[in-house]
């Protein structure tokens, strides 16, 4: 699935453009990649995505627990 559409968010944006951000996002994709900084933006999304799963998974957790304390059967 690598390199077809829907296998990575900075593809969507960049090759396919489609939209996984926001419009201003989105843009701001193109617009690296038009300046050749494809290598630069895939480390920034790398960063990003180190940052960002845990915080996910955080907020799942929370909203799970709360949910299952409200009788939510896993």
């Amino acid at each position: 699935m690598n390199g077809e559409q829907g296998s990575k968010p900075i593809d969507n944006n960049a090759r396919w453009k489609g939209e996984v951000f926001t419009p201003l996002v989105s843009t701001l994709i193109a617009e690296i990649v038009q300046l050749g900084g494809e290598a630069d933006l895939a480390r920034t999304f790398a960063q990003f995505r180190k940052e960002f799963e845990p915080a996910l998974q955080q907020l799942r957790d929370r909203l799970m627990a709360t949910a299952m304390d409200r009788g939510l059967e896993p």
